[in-house]
């Protein structure tokens, strides 16, 4: 039987930034008492918050739920009462305004401006710089139609890639494109996860996985 199970979020556990629905909390809480289980999704902590912790039955067993902000970059376990990080991969100011100035060329190199925008486009989450096209607060209705086959994301990441040389550019959501530090993709979120629960042991002491192992 596997151990450790690990989901998306936005579109496989909950519709784009939305919550958990009651079904589904309950269904993760019942597979909670046989498995481990990773949440990874390009969302910021406040949004797994939302979307996640704060939605699940009192019956669900914390302690095996290991939530994985920004593609994986932070880690949350639940411990001693409370949520808790367990490592951050930050960018240092003189990265995030890097990568600031070539969200600015790319998107006016390539041309692609929506005819409304819903709140901010370009978001700093941290260890995760993410560009969502029709702005934060964009309603889900406007997002599913925008880019559904991801070319439009396609040329901006391309363009991107051309710029940041040694980062991560992907596509996550249905508008949004996240940078990370080099190496961060989902699969290996989850790698990542199944490594710190080894070195974890299964138990209540976590302890930073070596980060070589993405190298």
């Amino acid at each position: 039987m596997k151990e450790l199970i690990a989901f998306d979020l936005d579109g496989t556990l909950a519709e784009s930034k939305q919550p958990l629905g009651e079904a589904m909390g309950q269904a993760l809480a019942g597979l909670l008492h046989v498995a481990h289980v990773a949440v990874i999704s390009g969302g910021d902590w406040p949004q797994f918050d939302k979307q996640v912790a704060s939605r699940l039955p009192e019956r669900a067993d914390r302690s095996r739920l290991w939530l994985m902000p920004t593609t994986g970059t932070k880690l949350y376990t639940h411990r001693d009462g409370q949520w808790a990080p367990v490592y951050a991969e930050l960018f240092d100011d003189a990265q995030k305004q890097a990568i600031f100035t070539a969200f600015d060329a790319s998107l006016e190199a390539t041309g692609f401006v929506p005819e409304e925008v819903w709140g901010e486009r370009i978001e700093d989450r941290g260890s995760q710089i993410t560009f969502s096209a029709l702005g934060q607060q964009a309603p889900i209705h406007a997002k599913e139609v925008w880019d559904p086959d991801f070319a439009k994301r396609r040329v901006i990441q391309a363009d991107l890639r051309q710029r940041l040389p040694g980062l991560s550019i992907n596509m996550g959501g249905a508008t949004s494109i996240d940078i990370t530090r080099e190496g961060w993709t989902r699969p290996m979120a989850s790698k990542t996860a199944r490594c710190e629960w080894n070195r974890a042991g299964g138990d209540a002491v976590h302890r930073r996985c070596d980060l070589s192992r993405r190298q």
